[in-house]
């Protein structure tokens, strides 16, 4: 799992309420979105690339439990979102 997702944690979460991050080079990195609603204890994770997030024509969300285990959940789920992109960054370089 990269570094980026495995630090995240539900204590983590707590040092904002809305998070965006990426990873990869510039122009061909692969971005992310973490939106937390504390009344409702859930995160909705965003991915995307090439775009800023308002822009990006390519999102995909999920929201998952601001709980230890919808947390590893959404780790999972980024961490495969990435791996997908990677295998298509990959093909189109090839």
């Amino acid at each position: 799992m990269l570094d980026c997702f495995a630090q995240i944690t539900p204590n983590w979460l707590n040092r904002a309420y809305l998070y965006n991050g990426s990873y990869g080079p510039l122009f061909h990195d692969f971005r992310y979105r973490l939106e937390m609603d504390a009344k409702e204890k859930k995160v909705t994770a965003t991915t995307y690339s090439k775009a800023c997030f308002e822009a990006a024509d390519d999102r995909e969300t999920e929201t998952f439990d601001w709980t230890d285990e919808g947390v590893e959940i959404m780790k999972n789920w980024l961490q495969a979102q990435y791996e997908a992109f990677a295998a298509l960054e990959a093909a189109e370089t090839a």
